[in-house]
């Protein structure tokens, strides 16, 4: 699937196996002069909040996310998601209030980044809220997942593996085509979760894609590239994402397939059929082992598109909610564009 982005700048599509790549190396003069400011605090930016207790955070989605969207609060597997969906629209016949029928077919799970130790910020609901205002049959789910260090990996990824399950039934019962989508340390667990419920059971459901938005796929960190771009990354620092590898990874092994997802079983995305596509930044520490990843994608003939912009730094599209970035505005057309794609799908099997 080809999908070049809007912009007046032109894009490089590449498409060597299964994997299409749009490739940009672009950079406006406001975005540089930002990102040069940036990188004296950029990195404090970054830094997890208060420690969360055991178990699954409740959220507060802001007040702004309902007066455009209907949010719906619900517990699967003692985790609490919150559903957002366009509010539908009123129609008034003959004095009399009328809701108009909403089509719904497509449903997005959403793992929020943080360093898999922060719940959704105010960006992240500003994004999801402009993302669902665009794809009118999508609901957002937000999965609350329980966060790091006291629900490091080896505590909150069972759980998150019978949420897997869970939802996977749920969607071939309601006939929904099924994305996992995450950023960052949330592009991380869309990935280990999906891959090792397929190692587990290969012949089980799968969802019909996942859309990892520059996602963290090795918890070593010892990728050669990282001494150039540390130079250049506005936004993360080597002892970041050292010390939240740590968070989450706890007694497990850097190297463990359950948390560095290049090490998982590739393969069973193809042999289920998984759709994985994503976003990779070249000014991004995750960005060469994200680009490895992708690589390996195409060599397990995984299908899928993915965006590289060379000149961005970790996750740039979310930043289109401050409205300083215009690759921001393109990165998010583009995601976007994908992502609908998925929404119109018309098989007749909607899980793989």
């Amino acid at each position: 699937m080809s999908i070049p982005l809007k912009g007046k700048n032109a894009s490089i599509i590449t498409n060597t196996g299964t994997i299409t790549v749009t490739t940009r190396s672009d950079c406006a003069k406001r975005t540089a002069i930002t990102q040069r400011l940036m990188r004296p605090f950029g990195h404090q930016l970054t830094k997890p909040g208060k420690q969360f207790p055991q178990g699954s955070p409740r959220l507060t989605p802001p007040s702004k996310v309902k007066k455009t969207c209907e949010v719906q609060e619900r517990k699967v597997e003692d985790i609490w998601i919150y559903d957002i969906s366009p509010k539908i629209p009123v129609l008034e016949k003959a004095g009399k209030k009328s809701a108009k029928k909403r089509s719904h077919n497509h449903r997005i799970y959403y793992f929020v980044g943080g360093g898999w130790q922060s719940p959704p910020s105010p960006s992240h609901w500003k994004f999801l809220t402009d993302m669902v205002s665009q794809l009118p049959s999508t609901t957002i789910s937000v999965v609350s997942y329980p966060l790091a260090p006291v629900n490091a990996a080896p505590i909150s990824f069972p759980k998150l593996l019978k949420l897997h399950k869970t939802i996977m039934s749920d969607a071939q019962r309601d006939r929904e085509v099924l994305t996992l989508a995450g950023d960052s340390s949330g592009g991380n667990i869309v990935l280990c979760v999906t891959m090792e419920a397929l190692r587990l059971d290969p012949d089980g459901p799968a969802p019909y894609s996942i859309m990892a938005i520059c996602p963290s796929v090795d918890m070593r960190r010892d990728n050669p590239k990282l001494d150039d771009i540390r130079k250049r990354d506005p936004l993360l620092r080597q002892f970041f994402i050292e010390s939240t590898a740590s968070a989450w990874t706890h007694s497990w092994e850097l190297d463990d397939r359950r948390v560095s997802p290049i090490r998982a079983e590739i393969s069973s995305l193809h042999k289920a059929g998984v759709k994985t596509d994503g976003v990779t930044a070249g000014y991004d520490l995750l960005g060469p082992d994200g680009i490895l990843f992708r690589e390996k994608l195409d060599e397990n003939q995984v299908e899928g598109a993915w965006l590289h912009w060379e000149k961005q730094m970790h996750c740039w599209p979310l930043a289109k909610t401050y409205g300083i970035f215009p690759e921001s505005d393109e990165a998010f057309d583009w995601i976007v564009r994908v992502l609908k794609a998925k929404a119109t799908f018309n098989g007749v099997q909607v899980v793989s």
